[in-house]
């Protein structure tokens, strides 16, 4: 008795699933917002997300006071402790300079929420 063959196309919608649950953001928020110093953007710097329970977390580069973390690579909406580092901006006619600390590194407590800005200001110390 010869076993009957399906083909290659009984396979695609198997396929078509497992490339959607690949590529699914998990629940995972764009992270968009700015940091200032002293109400002045924050020139060069990073910003670190940290879940205070399970979940991802997320690191962004700041430049002009501004950040932007896509939800494939953000966090899901929920309490986080966050890392903020400030430098002073490295110049132009010396790229191989290193950027010196602009203020001492700064943490804090938010509540990360869907679709909300994150606007965080660095006291002056």
């Amino acid at each position: 008795m010869k076993r009957p063959t399906y083909g290659y196309f009984s396979l695609f919608p198997l396929l078509l699933m497992l490339i959607a649950c690949g590529c699914s953001n998990q629940g995972k928020t764009q992270l968009q917002g700015e940091v200032t110093y002293g109400g002045q953007p924050v020139a060069l710097g990073t910003i670190t997300f940290t879940p205070k329970a399970d979940g991802f977390r997320a690191i962004q580069t700041i430049k002009d006071g501004k950040f932007d973390i896509s939800a494939k690579n953000g966090v899901q909406p929920g309490e986080y402790n966050v890392l903020v580092e400030g430098y002073e901006e490295v110049p132009e006619d010396d790229p191989d300079q290193v950027a010196k600390k602009a203020f001492p590194d700064y943490s804090t407590s938010i509540t990360v929420e869907a679709g909300k800005p994150i606007v965080i200001d660095v006291p002056q110390q």
